[in-house]
């Protein structure tokens, strides 16, 4: 079966994922923070076994005891859990054969459900998030206030308990200074924005992450919407941002974009930093046609993203790499995976 990073997505050309989750606590339970050892193994293990008997082959169950550091941190790499539950020995989070589902258990709250799907697409995180929580809601009492809504760890999450982000690609933007301003302007209204690898002006590859932050007052579609409509002023600026740079400076630009293509493609030890620079002029030449496919394919760089990751390098390799070792392994995965242009 694809990964979920591994399928197409609507405006892929700029967003580079969607992510929805949705915190909820047991009514019959402390919260994660008070509960005793033993309770939270019960939490636990009750919310496994319901899993593993109706669904015995479509979810896998990791238990946090039973993995070594590297694997968790290949997890968090993934974006499959969080620090939280990496460092919580009585945790566990129950995901799907595609990866894109899961159900985080004993992190911050009792069950944090989150869905990742490649692109732009928040309504299929959403609708397979809600399935989730129904199946669990139908399963186990929630607890919940028919004033105030989920009763969660955090008041910020208080409401509809639902978190959703994108995770998008800007390079034009970033090269033009642009960021600052739209940091500034989206945290008037509520979203937070940040780069997602590395710090600094871009971070690692110009990618960042666009993510709601209120959960009360407003509806679960209302929240979606009104991201919706941020990030599709953020792609609009974008695309006419690379655009005005590659009439701009045509010649430039392409020579850029093909040797940033060569050094991917022949490299013999490659860092992250300059790995994710690279990948991300590659991303860009694909997106303005400078880069053609061959047989016009259309390429998903968003698991070449998941699959350089340190800790993910080191857990494919099944032994501890040293630094030097691991920029070997990045070039060589790199050079097997990079597509073929014409």
């Amino acid at each position: 079966m694809l990964k979920w990073y591994e399928k197409n997505g609507k405006n892929d050309d700029v967003v580079v994922s969607s992510r929805l989750r949705l915190a909820r606590n047991f009514s019959d339970f402390h919260f994660s923070d008070k509960l005793e050892p033993e309770k939270a193994l019960k939490m636990v293990n009750s919310v496994v076994g319901r899993f593993q008997a109706d669904y015995p082959s479509e979810y896998n169950c990791i238990f946090m005891n039973n993995c070594d550091d590297t694997y968790k941190n290949a997890l968090k790499e993934k974006r499959i859990i969080s620090s939280y539950l990496a460092n919580n020995k009585n945790g566990a989070v129950i995901l799907s054969e595609d990866e894109g589902t899961g159900v985080l258990l004993n992190v911050e709250d009792h069950v944090r459900i989150q869905v990742l799907c490649n692109g732009m697409n928040m309504a299929d995180c959403f609708k397979r998030a809600n399935e989730i929580d129904d199946y669990i809601d139908a399963n186990f009492d929630y607890a919940y206030d028919e004033r105030y809504g989920y009763k969660t760890t955090y008041p910020t999450n208080i409401g509809t308990g639902l978190r959703a982000s994108y995770t998008l690609h800007l390079p034009a933007l970033t090269q033009s200074r642009r960021i600052n301003q739209i940091s500034t302007e989206l945290s008037r209204f509520g979203v937070k924005f940040k780069t997602i690898y590395g710090a600094g002006d871009g971070g690692y590859g110009n990618i960042y992450q666009v993510a709601s932050q209120r959960t009360l007052g407003q509806e679960e579609k209302e929240i979606i919407k009104d991201l919706d409509d941020i990030v599709l002023q953020i792609i609009r600026q974008e695309r006419e941002q690379r655009k005005h740079y590659y009439e701009n400076d045509r010649i430039q630009l392409e020579d850029e974009i093909y040797k940033s293509y060569g050094v991917l493609k022949y490299a013999r030890k490659l860092s992250l930093k300059d790995a994710m620079l690279l990948i991300s002029e590659m991303m860009l030449g694909i997106s303005l046609g400078i880069l053609t496919l061959e047989k016009g394919e259309k390429y998903n760089i968003n698991k070449l993203l998941m699959e350089i990751q340190p800790a993910v390098i080191n857990s494919r390799s099944k032994t501890a790499l040293s630094v030097a070792e691991a920029d070997e392994e990045r070039a060589k995965y790199i050079r097997n995976e990079i597509p073929a242009i014409v």
